[in-house]
């Protein structure tokens, strides 16, 4: 009887553990190809398109590639019809909800322990260019017993590297 308990336990340890590793690859995989489409419709459009990391989502934002009637053709582009700058139009193209998984960002040139996990209410910003260039970034995303490291290629916003480590 005590060995099918603990047969049990190891298997609901193994199924736990195996959910998380799933949660933080499915999680993983979603934000890289949020940054893939984000950098190719920056370069379609040639529009900025970011993606803002937030505490418990990561969004891919940009500006509004809409077509738009434009007011006075002759004024320069972001002002009002009273000759005022408008705010940004920020268009979100998909969201990805963290769930149990904790997203964090690490700039370039920084160390290895300067990871900028976004509190509530704030967020970070990775930004792609219309020029095809972004900022080479690390993007962590960790659970309770693991984590995932992406580093990103600068020039085509995709995984260069991957580090994991996944407690079992």
């Amino acid at each position: 009887m005590s060995i099918i308990l603990m047969v049990i336990g190891l298997g609901l340890v193994y199924r736990f553990n195996s959910q998380e590793k799933e949660l933080l690859r499915k999680t993983s995989i979603k934000i890289e190809a949020m940054a893939s489409r984000g950098h190719a419709m920056s370069v379609l459009h040639q529009k900025p398109f970011w993606l803002r990391i937030e505490h418990d989502k990561v969004v891919l934002a940009g500006a509004d590639v809409r077509s738009q009637d434009l007011v006075n053709v002759d004024a320069p582009e972001g002002l009002t019809e009273d000759g005022e700058f408008s705010e940004s139009n920020e268009e979100i193209y998909d969201t990805l909800e963290s769930g149990g998984a904790a997203v964090a960002l690490r700039r370039w040139g920084t160390q290895e322990d300067a990871w900028i996990r976004p509190e509530e209410g704030e967020s970070v910003i990775w930004q792609f260019q219309s020029t095809g260039l972004c900022e080479p970034v690390s993007i962590r995303v960790a659970g309770e017993d693991g984590f995932i490291v992406m580093h990103m290629n600068p020039l085509t916003a995709r995984v260069d590297e991957e580090e994991s480590l996944i407690e079992q």
